[in-house]
């Protein structure tokens, strides 16, 4: 089969793949208080450390209203605290706290057990190469991105 239809089946699979990842995100995070997108957001928050709403609506491809709401609840649940900004005087910084560090924590060792189990479907090589192929199309395709301050609508 050309690689092309290969490749197509790939994307074609991409919608459902993401969909049912999400539902098992959610169900993982059952009874933690935590949703799906606040989870985004500590994990952006684990990886980077302090970020304003600004820029982890960039780092996750959607608007800073978006984002805002979303920060607004984590730091309502005391997982996310604000400092102020050197760069920016009215866009503080948003950093997960101790608790935060803790909640994501326990999220990740959760989702774990699952990856592991799918893990043992594949070799490294079969991973690996997986990684590649995403990380082209990503590439490929990255001039169609959205600014995340300014989406365009789907037509």
């Amino acid at each position: 089969m050309k690689k092309s239809v290969e490749l197509y089946e790939i994307v074609r699979l991409i919608r459902p793949v993401h969909r049912r990842l999400a539902r098992a995100v959610e169900a993982k995070l059952s009874g933690t208080g935590v949703t799906v997108g606040m989870r985004a957001v500590m994990e952006v928050l684990d990886e980077t450390g302090s970020l304003s709403v600004p820029e982890i609506g960039r780092v996750l491809f959607l608007t800073r209203q978006q984002i805002q709401l979303i920060v607004n609840a984590l730091e309502e649940a005391g997982v996310v605290e604000r400092q102020p900004n050197p760069a920016h005087r009215r866009s503080p910084l948003f950093s997960l706290t101790d608790q935060g560090k803790t909640v994501f924590g326990e999220v990740r060792a959760r989702e774990n057990d699952e990856i592991d189990a799918v893990c043992e479907l594949f070799s490294a090589d079969d991973i690996l190469a997986t990684q590649r192929v995403l990380c082209a199309m990503l590439d490929h395709f990255a001039e169609f991105e959205d600014d995340p301050d300014r989406p365009k609508a789907l037509e």
